[in-house]
């Protein structure tokens, strides 16, 4: 069923589209490459540049106090607003790097990066699950995927823009100074997008305090009794977690190596770097539009592993990049655009196996629990690294050949845990058709204001 038969969704998909749209701008440009390199140009040393990478990931376990949030500021929505804004405020810590002294620059700049992690965490969890009690579950394929289509489009060409500026400032206009003034007004200017992108979704109210969507009941077989609250018995939540928490590990582990590897060896700039990420995401518009379409239908769980097999073979090409030619890496990132079904289908495989009406816990556990283990992963697999690279006159292997072969071996035997989930049967959408009559009825009630 499209959106057009149904006001209330059409309306919805087009403030969450434009907030994810204001908000990926934004995003861009004041964490990830922009703010490695930052760090790199500020002279940051490699364990410092593997906290740069991993510490958005750690902090991001403090969301698990979601739920008690959400109840002292009484719903999801109130949870969002505030904690997006505070996040904003708490990482202007970050650029202030540049005017303290030597020695407490990077303790700035990863405070800056602590406190707007851990709130941005709340944030996300809160408003995945405002999402899914605003969206119909049948739709959610389809729902998410514009989403995740917008959020893929401003990553193709915003970051890309914003390092071609910053390269012509340090190469062209010849002043590091100059160059560092560039992240900051760069970094200014992304925080003020965040901002705005809040602006699309003042309108709707929490789901729970203003009529979450009718859920719609599944057939008597598809919800065994023992299940409770959960849609389907709770082993299938633990497997998704168990494929997560798996390949967290194995991807976290060339976090830090992936970055050292381009920016050192492979000596790319930031432009090259955006140019593969933009290709990455434009890859990922394309599989996430078609994965929202397939799920929908016949489900995640097949989908997600197909994908994550297809994403893992990119490790190949980074070993072959070991070579010393950066132009591999069109291979590996363009197997990543796959991306955009495995992020997908994961994250919906996991809405559907929790409990829709206390889901900010499980939500918590499975996005950030699995970010802490590639944070973790991504520090020790750069401490290593580190280590290796003062020895490797010596070293009998390359280290960099050692980390990329084990994280391909992980990443293959990832999809084999999904092998134990029990997906809920999906809602034809044909079957919907009443039910969205009397949703758009009760539409002018629902959307609050």
């Amino acid at each position: 069923m499209s959106n057009a038969a149904n006001p209330r969704l059409s309306s919805l998909s087009r403030d969450v589209v434009w907030n994810q749209l204001l908000f990926t701008a934004g995003y861009a440009l004041t964490s990830g490459g922009f703010v490695s390199y930052f760090a790199a140009d500020l002279g940051a040393k490699s364990h410092v540049i593997g906290w740069v990478l991993a510490l958005p990931e750690l902090v991001g376990t403090c969301a698990v106090f979601t739920p008690w949030l959400v109840k002292q500021l009484r719903g999801k929505k109130q949870l969002f607003l505030f904690t997006s804004v505070a996040a904003r405020l708490a990482a202007l810590l970050i650029p202030l790097a540049i005017w303290l002294p030597p020695e407490s620059a990077f303790s700035g700049l990863l405070g800056g990066m602590l406190l707007a992690g851990i709130l941005q965490a709340v944030a996300y969890t809160a408003y995945l699950s405002w999402l899914s009690d605003l969206a119909p579950e049948r739709e959610w394929g389809r729902f998410f995927a514009r989403r995740n289509m917008a959020h893929a489009a401003v990553l193709i060409f915003v970051p890309l823009l914003g390092s071609l500026l910053r390269d012509w400032l340090r190469n062209e206009a010849g002043s590091e100074t100059l160059a560092l003034t560039g992240y900051v007004v760069t970094f200014l200017t992304g925080s003020a997008l965040q901002l705005a992108s809040l602006l699309p979704l003042l309108k709707w109210p929490n789901g729970e305090a203003g009529g979450a969507p009718k859920k719609v009941e599944r057939k008597p077989e598809a919800v065994p009794i023992e299940a409770s609250h959960w849609p389907t018995p709770m082993r299938s939540f633990l497997f998704v977690l168990a494929f997560s928490y798996w390949l967290a590990f194995f991807q976290g582990l060339t976090q830090t190596a992936f970055f050292l590897h381009g920016y050192r060896q492979l000596q790319l700039s930031m432009t090259q770097y955006y140019t593969l990420s933009g290709t990455m995401y434009l890859l990922q518009m394309a599989t996430a539009w078609l994965a929202g379409r397939w799920c929908d239908r016949h489900g995640y769980r097949n989908l997600l592993m197909g994908s994550t097999w297809l994403v893992g073979t990119s490790l190949l090409f980074w070993l072959a990049s070991l070579d010393g030619r950066w132009l591999w890496l069109w291979g590996a990132y363009a197997l990543w655009g796959g991306f955009g079904a495995v992020n997908l289908s994961l994250q919906n495989l996991v809405l559907k196996v929790i409990p829709r009406s206390r889901n900010t816990f499980p939500i918590a556990v499975y996005r950030f629990g699995s970010g802490g283990i590639a944070g973790l992963m991504g520090l020790a697999g750069g401490y290593w690294l580190e280590q290796q690279l003062a020895l490797k006159d010596s070293a009998a292997i390359d280290p960099f050949l050692m980390l990329f072969a084990v994280s391909l071996a992980g990443r293959m035997l990832a999809p084999l845990w999904l092998l134990g989930v029990r997906e809920p049967q999906q809602i034809p959408i044909e079957e919907s058709l009443s039910e969205d009559d009397q949703t758009n009825q009760d539409s002018a009630v629902t959307r609050g204001r």
